[in-house]
């Protein structure tokens, strides 16, 4: 029932040059593939969408890359205000350094936009932040549909406490074409979480799958 993503699955992503550079510097995250389809989310959600917003959605999770940072399993709730401020303001912080760190670095408005999108990707905020965490929930429901299968498996969370999260993914959602075409995804994820100690897969090649820029891009043998 765990779907395993097609070689180039987003060979066609029209990735603007600095996009590069960061799906670059974030390839071996797990989460890669999970932030290359919030971009796409966003961009379905929006396609007028500002290359801020497209940015902000391809690394609102980067710190999760990097030893330190708050656990992506928090016990007290998926909306805990606690977590959800360490991740995104951890998150803001290391993008706006990478961004500073170019040569040369992208203008002032830029950084100061995506960083504003980053920190609020959890909350929502104005019609902008309120895209980026949609797509947010969209990708997570449609890419990562096994990660709450693994939580399982691995003793962090019930069924029925991993359950929250996909419910949460949804309940969140501002913009009603997000809500629309987030239940068909939500309803597939709901399936394939019951069925956690049913279901036969590679949990492991699952997850190398996710993380590799030259698998997801199509640039070549990745995993």
């Amino acid at each position: 029932m765990i779907e395993f993503t097609a070689e180039g699955a987003y060979a066609n992503a029209a990735l603007s040059r600095l996009e590069q550079e960061a799906v670059e510097w974030l390839d071996g995250f797990y989460q890669l593939e999970h932030l290359l389809c919030t971009r796409m989310w966003a961009m379905k959600l929006s396609p007028e969408a500002s290359a801020e917003v497209k940015f902000a959605s391809l690394v609102h999770d980067a710190e999760r890359f990097f030893p330190g940072g708050p656990p992506s399993t928090p016990w007290n709730g998926f909306d805990d205000p606690d977590y959800l401020f360490a991740h995104s303001t951890r998150s803001a912080d290391i993008v706006e350094e990478w961004l500073r760190a170019r040569t040369p670095a992208p203008e002032e408005d830029f950084i100061r936009r995506v960083r504003y999108l980053i920190l609020r990707h959890e909350i929502g905020g104005d019609w902008e932040a309120d895209i980026v965490q949609a797509a947010d929930s969209l990708s997570f429901l449609e890419s990562l549909d096994w990660i709450p299968v693994d939580w399982v498996r691995n003793g962090h969370y019930t069924i029925a406490r991993a359950r929250e999260k996909l419910d949460y993914s949804v309940e969140r959602i501002r913009p009603s074409n997000a809500i629309a075409a987030a239940l068909p995804f939500y309803e597939r994820a709901v399936r394939v979480l019951d069925a956690t100690h049913e279901i036969d897969v590679d949990l492991k090649k699952r997850r190398e799958i996710a993380g590799s820029r030259l698998y997801l891009l199509g640039l070549g043998e990745g995993v």
